[in-house]
Protein backbone atom coordinates (compact mmCIF):
# COMPACT_ATOMS: atom_id res chain seq x y z
CA UNK A 1 0.00 0.00 0.00
CA UNK A 2 2.74 2.60 0.80
CA UNK A 3 4.04 1.99 -2.65
CA UNK A 4 0.87 2.87 -3.83
CA UNK A 5 1.10 6.55 -2.09
CA UNK A 6 4.59 6.95 -3.24
CA UNK A 7 3.36 6.24 -6.82
CA UNK A 8 0.39 8.79 -6.20
CA UNK A 9 2.57 11.46 -4.62
CA UNK A 10 4.83 11.74 -7.29
CA UNK A 11 2.27 12.02 -9.74
CA UNK A 12 0.67 14.71 -7.93
CA UNK A 13 4.37 16.48 -7.77
CA UNK A 14 4.12 16.40 -11.84
CA UNK A 15 0.70 18.11 -12.16
CA UNK A 16 1.38 20.51 -9.53
CA UNK A 17 3.11 23.33 -11.53
CA UNK A 18 1.02 23.19 -14.58
CA UNK A 19 -2.26 23.45 -12.17
CA UNK A 20 -0.65 26.76 -10.96
CA UNK A 21 0.55 28.41 -13.84
CA UNK A 22 -3.02 27.65 -14.87
CA UNK A 23 -4.42 29.38 -11.18
CA UNK A 24 -2.25 32.29 -12.25
CA UNK A 25 -4.74 34.31 -14.36
CA UNK A 26 -4.56 37.47 -16.33
CA UNK A 27 -0.61 38.60 -16.97
CA UNK A 28 0.45 42.10 -16.97
CA UNK A 29 3.97 43.85 -17.79
CA UNK A 30 5.30 46.04 -14.80
CA UNK A 31 8.06 48.66 -15.92
CA UNK A 32 9.81 50.42 -13.02
CA UNK A 33 12.91 51.08 -11.27
CA UNK A 34 14.63 48.97 -8.46
CA UNK A 35 14.77 51.06 -4.71
CA UNK A 36 15.87 48.12 -2.95
CA UNK A 37 17.55 45.12 -3.56
CA UNK A 38 16.44 42.78 -0.20
CA UNK A 39 17.18 38.96 0.26
CA UNK A 40 14.45 37.59 -0.93
CA UNK A 41 12.11 40.28 -2.29
CA UNK A 42 12.88 43.48 -4.62
CA UNK A 43 11.40 47.12 -4.09
CA UNK A 44 10.59 48.66 -7.47
CA UNK A 45 8.84 52.01 -8.07
CA UNK A 46 6.91 51.49 -10.84
CA UNK A 47 4.38 53.31 -13.29
CA UNK A 48 0.58 52.19 -14.31
CA UNK A 49 0.08 48.51 -14.75
CA UNK A 50 -2.70 49.11 -17.33
CA UNK A 51 -5.75 47.30 -16.01
CA UNK A 52 -4.42 46.21 -13.23
CA UNK A 53 -3.08 48.81 -10.54
CA UNK A 54 -2.03 52.12 -10.37
CA UNK A 55 1.74 54.02 -10.02
CA UNK A 56 3.31 52.88 -6.36
CA UNK A 57 6.68 51.84 -5.13
CA UNK A 58 6.23 48.36 -3.20
CA UNK A 59 8.34 45.31 -2.81
CA UNK A 60 7.69 42.31 -4.53
CA UNK A 61 8.81 38.55 -4.35
CA UNK A 62 10.46 37.18 -6.85
CA UNK A 63 10.11 33.91 -9.04
CA UNK A 64 14.14 32.81 -9.02
CA UNK A 65 16.21 34.30 -5.81
CA UNK A 66 19.01 34.16 -7.92
CA UNK A 67 18.19 36.94 -10.03
CA UNK A 68 18.50 38.98 -6.68
CA UNK A 69 21.99 38.79 -7.27
CA UNK A 70 22.60 40.29 -10.57
CA UNK A 71 19.89 43.89 -9.96
CA UNK A 72 20.77 46.24 -8.74
CA UNK A 73 19.43 49.26 -6.59
CA UNK A 74 18.89 51.60 -9.60
CA UNK A 75 17.90 48.68 -12.22
CA UNK A 76 15.09 49.55 -14.51
CA UNK A 77 13.29 46.68 -15.10
CA UNK A 78 10.51 44.71 -16.75
CA UNK A 79 8.47 41.93 -15.17
CA UNK A 80 5.79 39.55 -15.63
CA UNK A 81 2.79 39.90 -12.84
CA UNK A 82 -0.38 37.74 -12.35
CA UNK A 83 -3.48 39.46 -11.28
CA UNK A 84 -3.93 39.03 -7.43
CA UNK A 85 -0.14 37.84 -7.51
CA UNK A 86 2.26 40.13 -6.10
CA UNK A 87 5.05 37.81 -7.50
CA UNK A 88 8.05 39.38 -10.49
CA UNK A 89 8.15 36.69 -12.90
CA UNK A 90 10.55 36.72 -15.75
CA UNK A 91 12.42 39.59 -14.81
CA UNK A 92 14.42 41.69 -16.82
CA UNK A 93 17.06 44.72 -16.62
CA UNK A 94 16.46 47.04 -19.23
CA UNK A 95 19.75 49.10 -20.98
CA UNK A 96 18.98 52.61 -20.21
CA UNK A 97 18.96 53.75 -23.45
CA UNK A 98 15.91 51.55 -23.86
CA UNK A 99 14.26 52.88 -20.53
CA UNK A 100 15.09 56.30 -21.72
CA UNK A 101 12.94 55.66 -24.61
CA UNK A 102 10.01 54.52 -23.67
Amino acid sequence: MSRWMVVLAAFVAMLLPSAVAQQKGKQFTLKGKVTDVGKDVLTVDHGNVEGYMGAMTMPYKVDKVDILKAIKTGDQIEATVYADDYTLYNIKVVPAAKAKAK
